[in-house]
């Protein structure tokens, strides 16, 4: 990254920001929970990776004596996941480009959850700048955006783009598919896609036969241990179908695929060594690396079209 924004005291102000805002237990020591909620998943994997806790089941525990790794996570992967948080916590209000919020979808007409005299919208305090929409940011959100070098003068930095590609906000419309950038790194990913990541690959969108048979053998024995539980007359869905089945090994494998992209994947460095893997977190429903799942598999193994679905 251009550091020309990067505050050299950023980490203690990330560790800052998701120590206040994601959600503690109550209960004793616990410590962070993670609540299976995407944002606070994401900041709990931050907080260990900058030495701050320790992973548990449910999310992390404080150290006690923490200290910053001698290697730092990536600091991509850290902005992602603050802004993530920020937006879960509603500190983080991305607007249309005119300023405005989009209207709540409608729900059948039924109910109207208007306001007539809600006060006016806080005016964004982030400009639009290199194809980024206005927001409006917390005082504490502005802070550490600042710190982290994606806000400067009130406007989001060059720096910033990509970033916000793999949060993507709904209210800004951006087609990052049709961006030469993306189109690039789609040739780049191809050209240069490592051995074990082209054979791990391989194996993945691989359905055999066998593969059916197994998956609709387990569906089977399901059926018949939840008939001994529940009896004759439980309502219960009949076993899986092979067709039905090989759909959702279609889908299992996709989700494979994504996860292969989270991983050792990125539109600034491309294919990720081992060692620079071990830097990266687990950004899951990052939808720039979807999007390039898409499009590489889709030139990589043009005849299997259930791999480049994009949910």
């Amino acid at each position: 990254m251009n550091a020309r924004h990067l505050a050299v005291h950023w980490p203690m102000d990330v560790i800052d920001f998701l120590s206040r805002n994601i959600p503690f237990s109550l209960e004793g020591t616990r410590g962070c929970e993670d609540m299976s909620m995407t944002a606070y998943q994401i900041g709990c994997e931050a907080l260990v990776a900058l030495g701050q806790a320790d992973e548990a089941g449910y999310g992390a525990v404080p150290r006690k004596n923490p200290r910053l790794p001698d290697i730092l996570p990536r600091w991509d992967d850290v902005c992602v996941a603050v802004l993530k948080l920020a937006k879960q916590q509603n500190l983080l209000i991305y607007r249309l480009p005119d300023g405005s919020i989009p209207a709540p979808p409608n729900r059948g007409g039924l109910i109207d959850y208007s306001v007539a005299d809600a006060p006016p919208l806080p005016a964004p305090n982030i400009r639009s700048a290199w194809g980024l929409g206005p927001a409006h940011a917390a005082p504490d959100v502005q802070s550490v955006l600042q710190s982290l070098g994606l806000i400067t003068d009130g406007s989001w930095t060059k720096e910033a783009e990509t970033i916000l590609w793999r949060h993507l906000p709904r209210e800004w419309e951006i087609d990052v598919p049709s961006d030469a950038r993306f189109a690039d790194a789609v040739v780049r990913a191809i050209d240069t896609v490592p051995e074990d990541i082209r054979t791990e690959m391989d194996r993945i969108v691989t359905i055999t036969e066998a593969d059916v048979i197994a998956s609709v053998a387990s569906s089977v024995a399901f059926y018949e241990a939840q008939r001994v539980i529940f009896g004759k007359n439980a309502q219960r869905s009949s076993p899986a179908t092979a067709d039905q089945e090989r759909k959702s090994l279609e889908f299992a494998r996709r989700g494979n695929l994504d996860w292969l992209f989270f991983c050792r994947w990125r539109l600034s460095d491309g294919w990720l060594t081992h060692a620079d893997a071990r830097k990266a977190l687990k950004i899951f429903h990052d939808p720039l690396a979807i999007a390039m799942r898409g499009a590489v598999i889709g030139r990589l193994y043009p005849d299997l079209r259930f791999l480049t679905a994009i949910p």
